[in-house]
C-alpha cells in the first residue's frame, strides 16, 4: 500500500517540474509563441489544486483503491496523449488531464494510509511518502532535462509508464477497504460551486502581472472566485450529503495542518523559485551550478521524512512540526543578508537550514490533518489539504512576481525574503496548535455530516 501511495504520489510533482525545462524546444517543435509555454505549466498547476477535493470526495463514496487505480489509468492515457500531441493546445489539454487523473490518484492514495496503516505507523509512512514525493519534485527538472537532451520533449510523457504500470498493478491488489459510503446521490451542485471557485481563484493568483493577460482578468477572476465560493459555502451548510464536510475546518487540528503546510509550502517554493533566479541573474552562475546549490535544501528534506514521521508516531504531530517551521524560518532569515558578493559557501547554510526544516515538518503537519478525519472522509481530507499545499505554491509565484516585477535586484530579494520570513512564522505559529500527542481515532466519533 506505501508504494502505491508513494508512485501515485510522486507523478504530480515529477510533471509538475519536468516539463519546465523543456518548454522552450516543446514551444519551437510545435511553433508557438513563447507566452503558450507558461500555459503549459499553468493548466497543470490550476486543474491538479483545484480537483483534489472533489476527487477525494468521490473515493470516500465509490471506493479510495477503485479510485486511485482508474487516476493512474486516467494519467497513463493522458500522457500518451501529451507524447503525440500534434499542436501546443493539444499538449495543454492533455497537461490538464493529466492533472485532473492525478488529483484523483493523489488524495485516495494518502487517504488509504489512513484507513489501511494502524495509527502508530501512519507518521512513518506518510513520512515515506513524503520523501518521494519531495524527490521526485527536486529531481525533476535535471531528469527532464537529460531526457529531453538525450530522446526530446515527448519522451518526458513517455517516462511516466515507468511509474504509472506498477502502481497500477500495486493498486488492484491492495485489500479492500470496506463499502464505501453509497446510497445518496453525489452533490452535483456542491461539486461544480467547489470547482469553480477553486479553479478561477487558482487562475487569478496564477495569471497576476503576467503581460500577456488582460490587466482586469486577475480581479475578475478572483471576484467570481470568491462569489462560488460564497455560494459553495452556503450550499454545503445544507447539503446532504456535501460534496465537502465544512466540519473539516472547525476542527482545530485540521485547519492547523491546512494551514501550516499552506504557508509551509509558500516558504519552500519562493526559496527554491527565487534562489535560481538570484544566482543565474545577479551572480551570473551557469544552470547546472544552480542544480547542484538546491540540492543543499531537496538531501536534507528527503533524508528526514522518515524520521520525522517516526517522531509524530511516537511523540506526537506538535513537536517534530513546530521544531521545523521554526528552522525553516531561521533559514529564510539567514536569506535576508543575501548580496552580490555571496559564493556558494554563503547561500549552502541557509538552504541546509530550510532544508532541515521542512523534512522535519512535513510528515507530522500531514500525519495530524488525516488523524483529524474520520475513516469515512479520508479521501476528501487528503484532498482538501492538498489543495492548501498547491494553493501555497501558487501563492508564492504570485508573491515572486509582485516583488521582483521585472527587475530583480539584490534590495528586492533581500524585500522577497523578509516577507518569506513572516509566511515561515505564521507556519511555526499555526504549527504550535497541531496535537502533542497521539491522535485517537475519530472513526467513531465523528459522523457522515458536518461536525
Amino acid at each position: 500500500m506505501a508504494a502505491t501511495a508513494l508512485l501515485a504520489g510522486s507523478l504530480a510533482p515529477l510533471n509538475s517540474t519536468m516539463i519546465v525545462v523543456a518548454l522552450p524546444q516543446v514551444l519551437a517543435d510545435l511553433d508557438a509563441p513563447l507566452a503558450w509555454g507558461s500555459w503549459i505549466v499553468v493548466s497543470y498547476l490550476v486543474a491538479m489544486a483545484a480537483m483534489q477535493p472533489l476527487g477525494g470526495s468521490l473515493g470516500d463514496r465509490y471506493g479510495r483503491r477503485r479510485l486511485v487505480a482508474l487516476g493512474l489509468g486516467g494519467f497513463l492515457l493522458a500522457s500518451l496523449a501529451a507524447a503525440v500531441a500534434p499542436t501546443v493546445e493539444a499538449v495543454i489539454a492533455a497537461r490538464t488531464a493529466q492533472a485532473v487523473a492525478g488529483a484523483v490518484a493523489l488524495p485516495n492514495g494518502s487517504a488509504l494510509v489512513r484507513t489501511l496503516v494502524p495509527l502508530e505507523g501512519q507518521g512513518r509512512v506518510l513520512g515515506l511518502i513524503g520523501t518521494g514525493i519531495g524527490a521526485a519534485a527536486a529531481f525533476g527538472p535535471p531528469l527532464g532535462g537529460l531526457i529531453t537532451d538525450a530522446f526530446g520533449w515527448r519522451w518526458i510523457f513517455l517516462a511516466n509508464v515507468v511509474v504509472i504500470v506498477p502502481a497500477l498493478v500495486l493498486a488492484l491488489r491492495l485489500p479492500r477497504e470496506g463499502a464505501p459510503a453509497a446510497g445518496r446521490r453525489f452533490d452535483l451542485l456542491g461539486g461544480g460551486l467547489l470547482l469553480a471557485s477553486l479553479v478561477t481563484l487558482a487562475l487569478a493568483a496564477t495569471v497576476w502581472r503576467v503581460p500577456e493577460v488582460p490587466a482586469a482578468a486577475p480581479y475578475a477572476l478572483a471576484a467570481f472566485g470568491l462569489a462560488s465560493g460564497a455560494w459553495f459555502w452556503r450550499h454545503a451548510r445544507r447539503a446532504d450529503p456535501p460534496v465537502l464536510n465544512l466540519g473539516l475546518l472547525s476542527r482545530r487540528a485540521y485547519l492547523a495542518a491546512g494551514l501550516t503546510v499552506m504557508f509551509s509550502n509558500m516558504t519552500m517554493y519562493t526559496v527554491f523559485l527565487a534562489v535560481p533566479l538570484f544566482v543565474a541573474g545577479v551572480l551570473g552562475w551557469p544552470p547546472g551550478q544552480v542544480g547542484l546549490l538546491l540540492a543543499a535544501m531537496s538531501v536534507p528534506m528527503m533524508l528526514l521524512g522518515p524520521a520525522a514521521g517516526w517522531l509524530a508516531d511516537r511523540y506526537g504531530p506538535r513537536l517534530p512540526a513546530l521544531g521545523g517551521c521554526a528552522i525553516a524560518a531561521l533559514g529564510v532569515a539567514l536569506l535576508t543578508a543575501i548580496g552580490a558578493d555571496w559564493s556558494r559557501a554563503h547561500l549552502l547554510l541557509p538552504l541546509v537550514v530550510v532544508g532541515v526544516g521542512m523534512g522535519l515538518s512535513s510528515a507530522p503537519t500531514h500525519t495530524a490533518a488525516l488523524q483529524a478525519a474520520g475513516r469515512h472522509e479520508a479521501g476528501q481530507a487528503a484532498g482538501l489539504y492538498s489543495t492548501m499545499r498547491y494553493l501555497g505554491s501558487i501563492v508564492c509565484s504570485a508573491g515572486i512576481a509582485a516583488v521582483l516585477g521585472d527587475g530583480g535586484s539584490v534590495p528586492q530579494f533581500r524585500l522577497l525574503f523578509v516577507l518569506l520570513v513572516g509566511a515561515a512564522v505564521v507556519a511555526s505559529a499555526t504549527s504550535s496548535r497541531l496535537p502533542a500527542g497521539l491522535v485517537a481515532d475519530r472513526t467513531a466519533a465523528v459522523g457522515r455530516g458536518r461536525a
